[in-house]
C-alpha cells in the first residue's frame, strides 16, 4: 500500500507548515528568554515531553491503523534519531550531543520542511507530527545556544560528521536485515530536492558532500553566535 504523501513546496499547506514552525519556534525562545532560570528547566522538560509524547503517540497510531512496518516505522531515519536526541538533550544536555542536533540534525530537519515527505499518509495528525517532530529539532538547537549559551566546540564538525558515517553504516546493515530505507540509503526520496542527484549510490555521494557543507555552514553559523545580554 502506498502511503507516502508529498506536501508541494510552495503551496499553501506548506506555507503554513513553515510559517507556523518559525512561529511557535519564536514564542518559545522569546518566553524563555523573559522567565526567570529557574523557570526555564519547566519549559525545557514540557518540550521534551512532547517530543517523546509523539513519537511515542505516533508508533501507537501506526499500529492502530495496521499500517505499521518493520520495514518503515522505526524512528531511525536522520531526522527520527536527532528528535529522539533533541529531547534527551533538552532534559539533560551532553556537548556531543547538542553539536549533533545543531549540525547534521538542523541541517536535515531544515531539509525536511522544505520538501515535505510523509512516510505514512498525509492526514491531519500526520501532517501535524511531521512538523512537531522536525520543527522540534531546529528549537531546540537554537534553544540551547540561544537561551543556555551552548556553544559548538573548534573543530568539532569532524568528530560530528565521522559520527554520521558510523551511524550510516549501522543503518545500511539494517536496511540490509529489515529490507528497508531508512536514512534513504537504499532508494532515494522521491521529492524535488536539488540535491538528490543521480541514482544508486551516486545520490548518496553527493548526499555526503552536501551533508557536510551544510555542517560546515552551520558550524561556522553557531561558532559566530554572541552571547546575549541576560
Amino acid at each position: 500500500m502506498e502511503l507516502e504523501f508529498i506536501i508541494a513546496p510552495l503551496s499553501e499547506l506548506w506555507w503554513m507548515g513553515i510559517a507556523i514552525s518559525i512561529l511557535i519556534g519564536t514564542l518559545i525562545i522569546q518566553l524563555a528568554i523573559r522567565i526567570p532560570p529557574d523557570k526555564r528547566t519547566i519549559l525545557r522538560l514540557c518540550i521534551a515531553s512532547l517530543m517523546f509524547f509523539e513519537e511515542i503517540f505516533n508508533q501507537w497510531y501506526m499500529v492502530y491503523l495496521g499500517i505499521w512496518d518493520l520495514s518503515t516505522s522505526l524512528p531511525i531515519h536522520m531526522c527520527g534519531i536527532t528528535g529522539i536526541l533533541a529531547g534527551v538533550m533538552l532534559i539533560k544536555t551532553k556537548q556531543i550531543g547538542f553539536e549533533f542536533i545543531a549540525m547534521p540534525g538542523m541541517a536535515g530537519a531544515i531539509h525536511a520542511l522544505l520538501t515535505p515527505l510523509l512516510n505514512h499518509g498525509g492526514d491531519t495528525y500526520q501532517v501535524i507530527n511531521y512538523y512537531i517532530g522536525h520543527s522540534g529539532i531546529i528549537i531546540a538547537a537554537l534553544y540551547l545556544a540561544i537561551v543556555e549559551g551552548y556553544r559548538i566546540r573548534k573543530n568539532s564538525w569532524v568528530s560530528v560528521f565521522f559520527m554520521v558515517q558510523i551511524l550510516f553504516v549501522i543503518i545500511g546493515i539494517a536496511n540490509w536485515v529489515f529490507g528497508a530505507n531508512y536514512m534513504y540509503l537504499s532508494n532515494a526520496p522521491v521529492v524535488n530536492n536539488p540535491l538528490i542527484i543521480g541514482e544508486w549510490p551516486w545520490y548518496i555521494l553527493f548526499f555526503e558532500i552536501a551533508g557536510l557543507l551544510h555542517v560546515l555552514v552551520l558550524y561556522f553559523c553557531f561558532r559566530k553566535m554572541k552571547p546575549l545580554p541576560f
